[in-house]
């Protein structure tokens, strides 16, 4: 989850984004990490990504209805956000509604990025990102309808899903343990999908390791964030750098 880039003043990090709301622990080697860090790489600004959500007449997420059992697509509404950017389902993109989608069923507190984020800007430690929002658009669109409805489809049928993938995640994570948390994505419907698999993680992976090369170089001690799933499993960010890497143990 924290490893040194051989022979370069860069660092990974493997992070968890939210936390469940009834385990907020962060375990030792992520203060060490920022305490080491002299600059911040994160993924991407999260509020950027709001302009991006809504789709143009005829685009939104009304589409998904065909593909959606009545009873499901009844009890997506029914939880859906009433007012604010989310609001209404119908007019999100549709790869919006299956981002969002899982978070409406799970209790959580912000992760690791937030409160770092807090930190640096509180001591003025340089920070910036790996992509910008119109990225993240941009690789979410090729999603496929039919497999946004399929995944929203199984959320549906499980609704505890999201929250005991989160805890079980996130349990895995305290230990260190990439090759547990890969397994339980596996096991979680979404990453089930190829075409979700590979929008949200395989191309940008590969994107990113050319951003992270550009950096090898850099004097200052730099440490990139990504979620702990851009780290483990096939197409991965540390196979597509291709390069070296060593794990970094926390102190005792």
């Amino acid at each position: 989850m924290y490893l040194q880039l051989t022979g370069t003043n860069v660092r990974l990090l493997g992070s968890m984004h939210l936390f469940p709301a009834t385990s907020r622990r962060t375990p030792p080697w992520i203060a060490e990490a920022y305490d080491w860090a002299e600059s911040l790489v994160f993924e991407s600004d999260p509020p950027t990504i709001l302009p991006f959500l809504k789709a143009p007449p005829q685009g939104g997420a009304d589409q998904l209805r065909p593909l959606l059992s009545a009873d499901a697509w009844n009890q997506l509404q029914a939880v859906w956000p009433v007012e604010g950017p989310l609001a209404p389902l119908v007019e999100l993109r549709p790869w919006a509604a299956l981002i969002v989608a899982p978070t409406l069923f799970q209790q959580v507190v912000e992760g690791v990025e937030p409160r770092m984020l807090r930190s640096a800007l509180t001591q003025a430690k340089p920070y910036q990102y790996l992509e910008t929002a119109q990225d993240v658009a941009a690789s979410l669109e090729s999603i496929s309808l039919e497999a946004v409805g399929t995944a929203l489809g199984m959320l549906m049928s499980d609704l505890n899903e999201p929250q005991r993938t989160l805890e079980r995640m996130h349990a895995a994570w305290l230990h260190g343990d990439l090759e547990a948390v890969h397994q339980i994505a596996v096991e979680s419907p979404m990453f089930n999908l190829p075409g979700i698999r590979h929008a949200i993680l395989d191309a940008r992976n590969r994107a990113w390791a050319a951003r992270v090369t550009e950096l090898l170089g850099r004097p200052e001690r730099t440490l990139v964030v990504v979620g702990a799933l851009h780290l483990c499993g096939p197409g991965n960010l540390i196979d597509c750098l291709a390069r070296p890497v060593e794990p970094v143990f926390a102190s005792a």
